[in-house]
Parts: structure tokens; C-alpha cells; sequence
């Protein structure tokens, strides 16, 4: 069982880019430890669950976040066909200062934002 939560995040992210985990369960069984537990922790981590298992926001950015423009208040996020999902919910789940939210099609993704949060948006999708 790992002992501190800075150890189980850490193996948690070890064990998602090992290998494919599809279930809560699967990683609290890993983990030792309950599938609340492990709940928190991917919400802490910001975890996005993928048809190929759960990935962190990050990696979802780098695979599917082909371009970003920002036009006012709203970012327009080019996605491959049938990624938009994906990549919302990973802007959704990071929380970022100044996105209010976002609204996904098949291959595009429309984040409002507030001042600053294109800003902050890019950092986070590294663009």
C-alpha cells in the first residue's frame, strides 16, 4: 500500500503510462487502496478516461489539440474527427483560471473565457 498521497499520485501516473487502465477499481486493486480514494485522485490529478484507458489532461492535449485561436472571449480548439470529447473534459476537468467551460462537437471545442484566460488556456495546451 502506498503510504503518502504524493507517492500514489505519482504511482498512479506511473501505472497509466505502463499500461492501459480502463476502471477505478482496476487502479485502487493495483494501488491497495479503496476506489474512493483512488476517485479523488483522479480528480485531483485531473485524469481524463479515454477509450484507451485514463490518461492525464496533458497527454490528451499533445495527441489531439491540432490548433487554438482566440477571438474575444472564446477559444476554437481544432481536434482530429471525434476528439473534441476528449479534450473538453480535459479543459473542463483541469479547471483553469478564466475558462468558465466549454462545448465540444466532433473536431472542435469552444472554450468561454474571462480575462486572462486565453492566456492560461495556452499554457495549458502548450500552443
Amino acid at each position: 500500500m502506498t503510504s503518502s498521497k504524493e507517492e500514489r499520485h505519482q504511482a498512479i501516473l506511473d501505472l497509466i503510462s505502463a499500461r492501459q487502465v480502463h476502471t477505478q477499481q482496476e487502479l485502487a486493486e493495483a494501488l491497495g487502496t479503496t476506489q474512493a480514494t483512488v476517485s479523488r485522485d483522479i480528480q485531483e490529478l485531473g485524469l481524463v478516461r479515454t477509450p484507451a484507458g485514463y490518461r492525464s489532461g496533458n497527454g490528451v492535449f499533445r495527441e489531439h489539440v491540432l490548433a487554438v485561436d482566440v477571438v474575444g472571449f472564446l477559444a476554437v480548439i481544432k481536434t482530429p474527427p471525434g476528439a473534441a470529447h476528449l479534450v473538453a473534459r480535459a479543459v473542463d476537468e483541469a479547471r483553469l483560471d478564466g475558462v468558465v467551460g466549454t462545448l465540444a462537437g466532433d473536431d472542435t471545442v469552444f472554450a468561454v473565457l474571462q480575462d486572462g484566460g486565453a492566456a492560461e488556456l495556452r499554457r495549458a495546451l502548450h500552443v
